[in-house]
């Protein structure tokens, strides 16, 4: 029954990440590319505020749960494809803190002015120099966040496979 169970959670943990980062990287990506600098930061910060609060969860929770499942027991190409797809899990996480949630953090920085702190520039008022760097940040972000998306598309590929070859 725990193997039921866990392998449920880790499978739609996954599945979840795959649809929420694809919904991203083909939905909203686009229109980050399409409004203006000021608004794309704005939007960025917003849509940031409410995924930061699930999606680094999400993805220990699906660690976890596949961590634990190593130790039950099973055929051997299924731990190996569930080896495969933690690290997959693993590769997300790393990529996102090195890259994504550190740009996510600077652009918060320029947008949101912190309790008693003093605004900086307006983000209306940007030189051509400030925007042309920042478009250059928003496509590392965008780019990026495409490699991360096929990362964990690629683990939810190997946690369904494991599950068919249990089944």
């Amino acid at each position: 029954m725990w193997s039921s169970v866990l392998t449920g959670v880790s499978l739609v943990g996954s599945g979840i990440q795959a649809g929420a980062l694809l919904m991203v990287l083909y939905g909203v990506c686009p229109t980050f590319r399409r409004i203006p600098v000021p608004e794309w930061m704005r939007l960025h910060v917003a849509l940031d505020s409410s995924i930061e609060r699930y999606m680094p969860a999400l993805n220990i929770v699906t660690g976890l749960t596949t961590l634990i499942l190593l130790f039950l027991p099973q055929e051997p190409e299924v731990r190996a494809l569930r080896i495969v797809a933690l690290a997959h899990n693993i590769a997300l996480a790393v990529v996102s803190e090195m890259v994504n949630v550190r740009i996510n953090k600077d652009i918060a920085a320029r947008v949101l002015v912190p309790a008693g702190g003093v605004p900086g520039p307006s983000l209306d008022e940007l030189t051509e120099d400030e925007t042309e760097r920042l478009v250059a940040v928003r496509e590392r972000w965008i780019r990026t966040h495409g490699w991360r998306t096929l990362i964990i598309v690629t683990g939810f590929v190997e946690y369904v496979i494991a599950v068919l070859l249990t089944t």
